[in-house]
């Protein structure tokens, strides 16, 4: 029972996980045509900043003496250098689709990583459910394949950049286990990420922002809901789960990021989508079952000897 309350719980965190970290791609559309991309991630990222930085002075949350190097490092590449090569894609013309796509090969490179590192036994099953998942992606997003203008050199560059960074700030940060305070970790991630955002800004691009309702409406979005609810949940769960099962949770991101453009922004899943999303939860149940470690059996017990030694019969 307490394995499998565990399990239920751990559950309930990924799929929270899931559908806000999806929600991170409708709202970034809202604000990513008043900004550029550099420019709008150093205000969302400073804003988070900001707020974890007052829920620390109020709840007196105590500061690590050690493991900021590794929070930097870990937050700018699973932050930082993910959201600048997903916006930058997106801002030049790359569909959400293709950029779905790009980032779906995240727990294969995770699952690649962590098997090179540990020399462990490759399992099949674990190989097939995520090529599975890959699969449901691509079944999910062709229609977006098929309508986009935006494939180009330099954008698939930027969606590989995105997929690098995510994959290795994921694996950096796992295998470093900082062990801070989840406030503690997500101030010293997003401040780090916005000093490496507002830098790339100055140097980049115009510094040109539009305050818009639909601006404002996003980046308070994406720094509460995403920066602050959804990582937080991630740093749970990679705290308590391997690295190639959290990555194995991101195949249902797109799931998330469909179901919420249904309503907000009028797209109803097709077919196609919706056989992609059973294919993908399929996958992950399938991975995440035969990526656990078998259960230790019981050592048998040696039956009582009740009897008299025959040396004491009288």
């Amino acid at each position: 029972m307490p394995g499998e309350t565990k399990n239920l719980k751990v559950s309930l965190i990924a799929l929270t996980f899931v559908i806000l970290y999806g929600s991170g791609f409708v709202g970034g559309r809202y604000g990513l045509p008043y900004a550029e991309p550099f420019s709008y991630l150093a205000i969302r990222f400073g804003a988070t900043a900001v707020i974890l930085f007052v829920l620390i002075l109020c709840l007196r949350v105590g500061w690590p003496r050690s493991g900021y190097v590794h929070l930097i490092l870990s937050g700018i590449l699973l932050q930082g250098v993910f959201s600048v090569g997903v916006f930058y894609a997106l801002h030049q013309g790359m569909t959400p689709a293709v950029s779905a796509l790009i980032i779906a090969l995240q727990p294969i490179l995770v699952w690649l990583m962590v098997s090179v590192v540990t020399a462990r036994k490759v399992r099949p099953l674990s190989v097939l459910a995520l090529v599975g998942g890959l699969a449901g992606v691509a079944i999910t997003v062709y229609r977006g394949l098929e309508t986009s203008s935006g494939l180009t050199p330099t954008n698939v560059a930027f969606g590989v950049l995105g997929l690098v960074g995510l994959a290795t700030g994921q694996f950096y940060y796992q295998l470093k286990n900082p062990g801070a305070h989840l406030l503690i970790n997500g101030f010293v991630q997003s401040g780090s990420s916005a000093v490496v955002m507002l830098i790339g800004g100055l140097i980049f691009e115009k510094g040109v922002i539009r305050w818009t309702p639909q601006l404002l409406l996003s980046e308070l979005w994406m720094s509460a809901g995403v920066s602050i609810g959804a990582l937080s949940l991630l740093f749970i769960l990679m705290r308590s789960e391997s690295a190639d099962r959290v990555a194995s949770y991101f195949y249902g991101v797109p799931i998330a990021a469909g179901l919420i453009a249904w309503p907000v922004l009028g797209q109803r899943p097709t077919m196609s989508e919706i056989i992609g999303f059973a294919v993908i939860m399929v996958s992950i149940t399938v991975f995440n079952r035969s990526s656990r470690p078998p259960r230790a059996e019981p050592a048998p017990t040696a039956p009582a000897d009740n009897s008299v030694p025959a040396a004491d019969h009288r």
